[in-house]
Formats: structure tokens, sequence, C-alpha cells
């Protein structure tokens, strides 16, 4: 396949990827909000399948996003480990002061309710991203050595949050390349996307639950909230190559 159609391909999902996102930081003001931004993130989904096909790939299956027997576990695994590490993180930040949590306001309700909806409202947007800034990749570079890959990925991934990183402070982005070397990492190592999409809805969803259950504020010592975060990033890494051996036992 020529190099033309490949990145064809990426750019026509790129380009629906910020469309969405422009929606959701109010960029573009498209009416129904915020059912309209869950709808566009949504739609690069069956894009992904009809480029994967235009290009001989089987629909999503080509990312590593097929309904292979074990599918489903292995996006159940990224999401409960992704929650338990990154539950003991969050925890760790509050007890060294880069966190600080008031008003804390706990029901089990509220955890359930706030796990289901979030990781229900936020699939369109994290598994969008994930098959464009690492499934993608990871069907033309599966060849390619572990180091090129999560390199690359996690440039792409970066770049992907282009405004993010023109409108906002650097402590709303540092972590970003090292969260991207840490999905592209799992998805070079296990092949499924299930999984890398289980561990990026864990992140979204532990902030989502923490703000509904406290006030929560960051640090304002820069350098401490940073070193923290990469930190924090660098762990993940580490935990995840851990657990490749129990991934190893799904079918």
């Amino acid at each position: 396949m020529n190099s033309f159609i490949i990145f064809s391909g990426f750019l026509i999902l790129f380009l629906l990827y910020q469309l969405a996102e422009a929606n959701g930081q109010d960029i573009l003001n498209i009416p129904g909000k915020p059912y309209s931004i869950l709808l566009m993130f949504l739609l690069v989904l069956p894009a992904a399948a009809l480029v994967a096909r235009w290009q001989d790939g089987v629909g999503l299956s080509a990312y590593g996003m097929g309904l292979l027997d074990g599918w489903w576990k292995n996006y159940l695994f990224g999401v409960g480990l992704g929650l338990t590490a990154q539950s003991i993180l969050e925890w760790i930040g509050i007890q060294l002061g880069v966190r600080r949590g008031a008003r804390f306001r706990f029901s089990w309700r509220t955890l359930c309710s706030g796990l289901l909806w979030t990781l229900v409202t936020n699939f369109p947007a994290a598994t969008g991203e994930d098959i464009l800034t690492r499934g993608y990749l990871w069907r033309f570079m599966q060849s390619s050595p572990l180091l090129a890959f999560v390199l690359v990925s996690a440039a792409v991934y970066t770049l992907n949050h282009v405004i993010r990183l023109l409108t906002r402070p650097i402590t709303d982005w540092y972590h970003l390349p090292f969260l991207g070397l840490t999905l592209a990492y799992a998805l070079y190592q296990t092949g499924s996307l299930w999984f890398v999409i289980g561990l990026h809805q864990s992140g979204n969803v532990i902030v989502s639950l923490m703000r509904q259950m406290m006030d929560v504020t960051n640090t304002v010592n820069i350098k401490k909230r940073i070193i923290f975060g990469v930190l924090s990033e660098i762990t993940m890494l580490v935990i995840i190559a851990l657990a490749m051996p129990l991934m190893m036992n799904f079918p």
C-alpha cells in the first residue's frame, strides 16, 4: 500500500476527530450539546471501519479492535487494572499534597452510577483517539521495533491535542507524551486495542469520580506537580509490563 493512501486515511480520521474536539472545546458551537459532541466522536468509529476497508482491512479489527473471543475480557481487564492503579496513585498524590480534596461526599450510588455513566459517555472519544493515535499506526508498524512505534505513537497522541497545546498551560498537557508512551507500549505488547481503551478510560473515570465526590484542587507548585505526574506515568508503565503475563492467559 502506498504512503499516500495511508496518509489520506489518517488525515480523514484526524480531521473528523478534531472537529469533534473543537465542538467539545466550544470553538465550534454545533447545536444540541452535549449530545452533538458525543455523536461527532461516535462518527469516528464507522469512519475508521470504512477507511480500513478502503485500505483492504477488515473493519475495526485492522486496528486491534476485533470481536474475537476474549475481547471483552481484555477491555474489562484494562478498566480494572487502570482503575486500581490510578486510584492508588491519586491517593498517594493527595497524601503528598499534589492534590487537595475538600468536602468529601462519598456514596456507593455516586460511585456506581458515575463509573458506568463515564465509561459509556467517554467511550466514543477515548476509542476514536485510541484508533487514530495508536491502532491506526500499529496496523502499519507491527513489524517496526517497539521503541520506534511507541515514540511515533506518543508524538502523534500529543499532537492530536493541538487545541490543548495552543490554549492551555503546560500543567494541563505535560503528561500527554508519557501517557502516550504507556498506552502505545500496551498495544504493541498485546495487540489488543480493547485493553488499551480500558486503560485509557480508567484515567478519565478516576478524574470524573474525584470531581463528583470532592472538591479537587492541584498544588500551585508546578515542579512538584509535573514530577509526580511523570513518576505516576512511569509507574503505570511498570504496572502494565508486570501485568502482561496475566493478559497472555486470556483466549
